[in-house]
């Protein structure tokens, strides 16, 4: 994944002309459209080349609103999840392990998510994990421009083949910003269990500067 995240820091997010063709070129590149991928190189190429006061400009404006519509209906259309950017902690040589905290960057259902999951654990201490503290504050700072700030709740528990799910949903007025799962995993076990926050953007480019800001959280530990 290494090469589209790379792709992704190359064009910047300077406004949103350059945020569309960021989008174009790593959706493109993981759903193998190639056209698309072209297509956000080229919209890039052009904001290089031509100025904003030139009186050429409208073309850039032009092919970018092309693209922001195309991109809108592949999200409406494209219903499997597009990996775009992982990181977990732990020594990065051993990859994932049960016991630490995974981070995901995907698009699913049209939105953009930062899911930060824990596959296993036995003491809830491990859930206030500083690195994933660190990194949510982040992210909450990004999504709601104030971190302390109070959202709404509505807490659902349920039971699968004798497991219990806790989903908690998180508003910002109507707009749902935040999803907390935490569940058993054997009813034999109750000590057992997992855990999975999922942090919503309807934006790329906020999503994009949330996922930066988890990353170098994440990875700032291992240097």
């Amino acid at each position: 994944m290494g090469k589209e995240y790379d792709l992704m820091n190359e064009l910047g997010r300077g406004n949103w002309i350059d945020a569309i063709a960021g989008e174009a070129v790593v959706l493109g590149s993981f759903l193998k459209d190639l056209e698309l991928v072209a297509q956000g190189t080229e919209l890039s190429e052009m904001v290089r080349e031509i100025r904003y006061d030139s009186d050429d400009f409208y073309l850039v404006e032009a092919k970018a609103k092309q693209l922001e519509a195309e991109i809108a209906k592949l999200k409406l259309t494209e219903a499997r999840s597009v990996y775009i950017d992982e990181v977990c902690l732990g020594n990065e040589a051993m990859g994932k392990v049960d016991d630490e905290w995974e981070f995901d960057f995907i698009l699913a259902e049209a939105r953009y998510e930062i899911r930060m999951m824990l596959p296993t654990y036995r003491e809830k201490i491990k859930l206030n994990d500083l690195t994933k503290a660190i990194a949510e504050s982040g992210i909450m700072r990004i999504l709601t421009d104030n971190e302390a700030k109070t959202l709404t709740n509505e807490v659902i528990r349920k039971v699968f083949s004798d497991q219990e799910y806790i989903t908690t949903s998180y508003y910002d007025g109507d707009r749902l910003v935040r999803r907390t799962i935490d569940h058993q995993h054997d009813p034999a076990d109750k000590s057992g269990r997992g855990h999975l926050d999922i942090f919503y953007f309807d934006d790329f480019e906020t999503a994009t500067k949330a996922w930066k800001t988890v990353r170098e959280v994440v990875t700032s530990g291992r240097k």
